[in-house]
């Protein structure tokens, strides 16, 4: 038996190099089919991948408060985000594991030799665990230096290179505004730009209390950042955030809320979900790709039924049953299919991976997803294949062998 596959197989395979233009017309539209399904598939995955980067990086499990601007620019009595509103979340939330506040804006920042004009932020030791940031030397500034409203700082990569080009910044010291003096006590690992274009890299983290002291906070807090235990906890967050927030501003029942909020989460899941449809969209016009090339398989075979009547009238005459004749041919299909199905694979792999080092997406295309990719195309090939395979075993001999 195995030698008879062997024989069908060798057969198969010497058919297709006897005609290598019409082999290699039949195996390209499968091949760019496979190839453009694997592509699809990884440049969903990559999007999606990259998307979901992004929103990390405004830390997991977080909700958003802010001073509600439109209320306050159209005369309204809203009140700034302050240290009460920090203690008030921290005392009674239950779902929260921490608040950490943030103020936010461009100063002037001047190194030995130069000077830069960057976002100075004022915060607590806390806002690179609650953004899940990490250090690349040195370290962050502890609950004692908020304390003692210490004149120290931590500083992003791009700030690092812009002020210090390729010195070591730790331990050195920068002016920010006209009088405040900060030692640089680390320097942040580097996360790159958000999906806005803001190099998040460009930054300054001081002490809020250093902030406040020295550069002033008219308006209190940007924004408060809100963490809960867990993520499947967040809109219980915001539902026990909001009558916290009313208590600590001393609004009226009648009165609308004077602050917002939101959470990364949820703008996630809006583009995690608006990317699995767009993926699946790509993915099903690769597919009709895919059918196309079988489409080419099936014609292929049938100009060879056609052509090939004859041989095939005299294979029948001799013996051989039409099982045979359609296991010729079919396998004739699963030669062509499978040869173009892993040229698409390889078509599919190239093209997924050069897009992902241009758009600098992480990851890759998995075994499971090319196997399949390849399976499925030569599945469709062999499909397309057994319609000619089938009309050939049907023939009757004495017509083939009249055939001219």
């Amino acid at each position: 038996m195995r030698r008879t596959r062997s024989e069908v197989v060798g057969r198969a395979v010497r058919t297709a190099v006897r005609n290598p233009g019409r082999s290699t017309l039949t195996m390209l539209g499968l091949a760019i089919g496979v190839g453009a399904f694997i592509a699809m598939v990884s440049f969903g995955t990559g999007a999606r991948a990259s998307v979901m980067e992004q929103f990390e990086v405004l830390g997991t499990r977080v909700v958003y408060i802010w001073t509600n601007m439109t209320r306050r620019s159209f005369g309204g009595s809203a009140k700034p985000l302050t240290d009460a509103d920090v203690e008030a979340l921290r005392r009674d939330g239950m779902v929260i594991e921490r608040v950490v506040p943030r103020i936010t804006e461009m100063q002037h920042v001047k190194s030995v030799n130069t000077t830069y004009s960057m976002n100075v932020t004022g915060t607590m030791p806390e806002f690179v665990d609650i953004r899940e940031w990490s250090m690349l030397t040195g370290g962050m500034f502890d609950d004692t230096d908020v304390q003692q409203r210490a004149k120290v700082a931590v500083i992003g990569t791009t700030t690092a290179r812009e002020l210090f080009g390729r010195s070591e910044p730790v331990g050195q010291t920068i002016t920010i505004g006209s009088n405040l003096p900060c030692r640089i006590i680390g320097v942040l690992a580097s996360k790159g730009e958000q999906t806005t274009g803001e190099d998040m890299d460009e930054i300054v983290l001081i002490p809020a209390t250093t902030y406040g002291a020295f550069l002033g906070m008219p308006i209190g807090y940007h924004e408060l950042m809100v963490q809960v235990r867990d993520i499947g906890l967040l809109e219980t967050a915001m539902q026990e955030a909001v009558p916290i927030m009313r208590h600590s501003h001393r609004l009226s029942e009648i009165e609308p809320d004077d602050f917002r909020m939101a959470s990364p989460a949820q703008a996630a899941q809006v583009a995690r979900l608006v990317s699995s449809i767009l993926t699946g969209l790509l993915m099903g016009i690769a597919a009709v790709s895919l059918l196309v090339g079988g489409i080419g398989v099936m014609n292929i075979q049938l100009v060879s039924v056609a052509e090939r009547t004859k041989e095939i009238g005299v294979r029948s005459a001799i013996g051989a049953s039409p099982r045979q004749i359609l296991v010729q041919f079919l396998s004739e299909a699963v030669v062509l299919s499978f040869t173009g199905s892993m040229a698409g694979v390889l078509l599919g792999w190239l093209a997924s991976t050069l897009v992902a080092q241009a758009m600098g997406w992480s990851g890759g295309l998995s075994v499971l997803t090319m196997a399949g990719a390849a399976a499925f195309g030569t599945a469709v090939g062999v499909a397309f294949g057994y319609l000619p395979a089938r009309r050939a075993a049907q023939l009757e001999p004495i017509e083939a062998l009249r055939h001219e």
